[in-house]
């Protein structure tokens, strides 16, 4: 019987390596520290033969299928599937086979999937982290140990989110050089064990809806520029990111269909967004029209024409009113989002408005609804209970 995605992914280690079968050669090879290789068993010439197909969860179950189906169209041709893989590992020199080159290699291929920012990050923190380190070394060289102390430097430094996140670059790279035929081994998988137990994930402090009504207050009566209160105003109306609300551009509304259309390129799943505006949501850009009409920003820099507003105006203006301690602004987003799922709106709704990434790859697939008129709907209901208790 073929595997689903749920066996793979429940599937848990024992006290022997043992082998889930898919189908036609294909099996998940459960390793007793929890790592899961993909792996194809073919017979040619009468040779059996092993092929290496990579690491769960990088390597899912519908790829690892894929890749079994590359293999299978190869030896239909009458080529051995290793073999071709060993010929083109063999045509990379060696200073092409060395961390640092593969992994720009892997950094560039997936930068489109990327805002910019992210990718810079990514960069920065492989450039500082691991480059000085495992570099020059041959991705087929490099082992568990290898990386392991790669990543207890930073633990050492107490900077444990950073070593979190390098060992999953780390990770990705080695899947990919496993996929290029360069490698047959992931030395980072598996290593999470030997590091320091990380803390719990903190999340975002979240605004308490009653206290919604002083907020709004609050930013009312604070001296701050129109600008700056009118976009604060906005970003919780529309339920965006800082980032979507300063870098907008009056070319992106439509005042006649009452749409916000944000290009791909500024969002952080890359992925346009289309949000329907409410008619409070009017109300707050034909205010803001007033003032920054004439330049290219919506919510542009009270001192320079030609200037987004800075990355830390919103956050500067709920430390001056009182409100750090209770909230920032990416948690006005759960705000919004706790508010609505217990006013029984769908989830699918919330979650496209909020624009999230669909983490579930098949529901991603078939799932390509806009939502906008419950969205429109949903966000009239946002703004009118907005209004309600703030009188």
């Amino acid at each position: 019987m073929p595997l689903s995605a749920v066996a793979v992914k429940n599937a848990q280690p024992k006290a022997k390596d043992y082998k889930l079968y898919d189908e036609r050669g294909l099996y998940l090879q459960v390793r007793k520290n929890g790592a899961k290789y993909w792996r194809m068993r073919y017979s040619l010439a009468g040779k059996e033969k092993l092929l290496s197909l990579g690491v769960y969860p990088e390597v899912t179950l519908k790829e690892a299928r894929d890749h079994a189906d590359s293999m299978r169209r190869q030896l239909r041709a009458g080529i051995d599937p290793s073999a071709e893989r060993k010929a083109v590992a063999a045509e990379v020199t060696p200073a092409q086979q060395s961390f640092e080159v593969v992994a720009r290699r892997w950094h560039s291929l997936n930068t489109p999937r990327w805002t910019p920012r992210y990718a810079l990050k990514i960069m920065q923190l492989l450039e500082r982290r691991v480059f000085p380190f495992i570099g020059n070394q041959s991705v087929s060289t490099i082992n568990n140990a290898d990386v392991l102390d790669v990543l207890r430097k930073m633990e050492d430094d107490n900077i444990r989110e950073t070593t979190r996140k390098v060992r999953t670059y780390t990770q990705q790279v080695f899947t990919f050089a496993i996929a290029e035929g360069l490698t047959d081994n992931n030395p980072a998988t598996g290593v999470i064990h030997a590091l320091k137990a990380l803390p719990p994930a903190t999340h975002q402090r979240s605004l308490p809806f009653s206290m919604m009504p002083d907020f709004l207050s609050a930013i009312e009566q604070d001296t701050a520029h129109p600008i700056v209160k009118l976009a604060l105003q906005l970003l919780i109306l529309t339920m965006t990111r800082t980032g979507e609300v300063r870098y907008a551009t009056w070319d992106e509304i439509d005042f006649e269909k009452r749409l916000w259309s944000i290009p791909a390129a500024r969002m952080k799943m890359r992925n346009d967004h289309l949000i329907p505006l409410s008619e409070a949501s009017l109300n707050v850009l034909r205010a803001l029209h007033e003032h920054t009409g004439h330049g290219i920003y919506i919510a542009r820099s009270p001192n320079n024409i030609n200037k987004p507003l800075s990355e830390n105006a919103f956050l500067l203006l709920i430390k001056r009113i009182g409100f750090k301690e209770h909230t920032t602004t990416h948690g006005l987003r759960a705000t919004a989002s706790t508010v609505l799922n217990e006013a029984g709106f769908r989830a699918d709704v919330i979650e496209k408005q909020l624009a999230h990434e669909e983490r579930n790859q098949v529901r991603k697939a078939y799932n390509r609804a806009d939502y906008l008129d419950e969205r429109r709907d949903m966000l009239e209901w946002w703004a009118s209970r907005i209004t309600e208790d703030a009188q």
